[in-house]
């Protein structure tokens, strides 16, 4: 058995941690039984992301999103059935048509972009919406580009017409 006097650093030691670890008198414990309220889930230290992982994610949502398709920049410019169709000052091109990023433009009609659903390098199909000599109807439309992009072959449910890009 030890004497009391080794006994005694211990024993204080461990009523001032008691003491210490003691709550304030002040705190007073209310009741919220009768209250419901949303409880916020927190992580604990280790597990709280990081201000430049949070920007990563903004920015990886932001570019997820679909973006708006539209018609490829090579399809895009003046495309002529004949060779005067691009030269004429007439008005009578009756086989030029004008491709921008979201409408053909047609000697009498113009086609708007809807669902694109095919987008290769050379290769563009989607549904458009027409409108011209006071009607209005939808049709898909497949755009193909050959001869290193200087033609444009143009096709829907009436046939292929073969158009050569405008200087």
């Amino acid at each position: 058995m030890k004497p009391v006097s080794s006994l005694l650093p211990a024993a204080l030691t461990a009523f001032a941690l008691v003491a210490c670890s003691q709550a304030d008198p002040n705190n007073i414990a209310i009741d919220d039984t009768n209250r419901t309220m949303n409880s916020i889930e927190t992580l604990p230290p280790d597990e709280t992301p990081a201000n430049d992982a949070m920007d990563n994610a903004t920015e990886n949502s932001a570019t997820t999103e679909p973006a708006a398709i539209a018609i490829p920049a090579a399809f895009q410019g003046r495309w002529g059935l004949v060779a005067v169709d691009c030269t004429t000052t007439k008005g009578d091109a009756k086989g030029l048509i004008s491709v921008s990023n979201d409408k053909i433009r047609f000697y009498e009609s113009t086609a708007t972009l809807g669902k694109v659903t095919l987008n290769a390098p050379e290769n563009f199909t989607a549904n458009f919406a027409f409108a011209g000599e006071g009607q209005t109807w939808a049709k898909s439309e497949s755009l193909k580009l050959t001869n290193s992009n200087k033609t444009l072959v143009r096709a829907d449910d009436e046939g292929s017409y073969r158009y050569t890009r405008c200087a």
